[in-house]
């Protein structure tokens, strides 16, 4: 589609953009957000630079792409919401319910390790992800890490061999959130106590067509714990040979993140992404916000009953 005031930079050969010309400092018309949608088609993520959004802002922003997710289900299961009353942003900053940053030795720093490995919003529940509005509020220092990594799972699929296609075809994937979470933090003792196989897993397919764009995608995420009639052993196996595949330096680029009101919007449905660690970790505040949009798509639910059950804390 081509746009008639809005502006796309590549950033990676073959996917991810930097976009020019929303006026963020008013309600953004329904063409301008149609346009935006347009180039998440084609590029995956967008970056916007000084966005500038408040709160309530994004909030309605991001109400502009689709029905937003919320938490309020992890309010109700007793996490404090710093961001309070906007249920439907997602605090995934290093501060703890009292803003202060949260210490590496603690247990909710353990828990938020699983971030740093390539995966896709909400694959774990019932309902996906499809878009998410990640923005910077308060930045630490430059130069200290905490950049987000992104890899194009279409283009990764596309490179695959036509046996591996054939094979992968038709498999179904248990994503759970526990299993992420053990893989980043094998030495937690909270997390070696925990068994993925006595938590609720979401079913997806492996192998889908990317509805915006008509290409295929590889669904896949380190939330990715075994496939449907296979042995864990031997799905982990598939699993991350895929992964690999997929997170090679060919199909991945990061944006490092350089203005408090910074905002990168990407389709879980087509790319995976990922937190970069860093010297910030523990001393500075990194203080991002993500609104998040439920997938819309026929294959939303993928093989999931349609509850508003939700896997663990966000």
């Amino acid at each position: 589609m081509a746009s008639s005031h809005l502006a796309f930079e590549p950033l990676h050969p073959t996917f991810g953009a930097e976009c020019t010309g929303v006026d963020f400092s008013r309600a953004v018309p329904a063409e301008t957000v149609e346009e935006v949608r347009a180039g998440l088609a084609k590029y995956g993520v967008l970056v916007f630079r000084h966005a500038q959004l408040d709160d309530a802002r994004h909030v309605a922003f991001a109400g502009q792409f689709g029905e937003l997710d919320d938490s309020t289900p992890y309010i109700k299961a007793g996490r404090k919401h710093r961001l309070a009353p906007y249920t439907e942003l997602f605090d995934v900053s290093n501060l703890d319910d009292d803003g202060n940053v949260v210490k590496t030795d603690s247990l909710r720093f353990q828990l938020g390790l699983g971030n740093g490995l390539f995966h896709v919003d909400s694959a774990f529940n019932p309902r996906r992800a499809g878009y998410s509005i990640l923005r910077a509020h308060e930045l630490p220092p430059k130069d200290t890490g905490g950049a987000t990594a992104f890899a194009d799972t279409r283009t990764a699929y596309d490179d695959l061999d036509e046996a591996t296609k054939n094979e992968i075809k038709d498999y179904v994937v248990n994503h759970s959130l526990w299993h992420s979470r053990r893989l980043a933090a094998p030495d937690c003792e909270f997390l070696k106590g925990m068994k993925p196989e006595d938590h609720f897993m979401a079913r997806h397919a492996l192998v889908q067509r990317h509805e915006p764009s008509g290409r295929m995608n590889l669904y896949i995420a380190h939330h990715a714990h075994h496939i449907d009639g296979q042995p864990v052993e031997q799905s982990q196996d598939i699993i991350e040979k895929l992964l690999s595949h997929a997170t090679q330096d060919k199909y991945t680029f990061a944006v490092d993140w350089e203005n408090n009101g910074d905002i990168i919007i990407w389709d879980n449905t087509c790319v995976m992404h990922k937190a970069c660690r860093g010297s910030f970790e523990g001393k500075y505040v990194r203080d991002m916000r993500r609104a998040t949009v439920h997938d819309g798509s026929s294959t939303a639910w993928g093989l999931n009953e349609r509850t508003s059950f939700r896997a663990g804390m966000p």
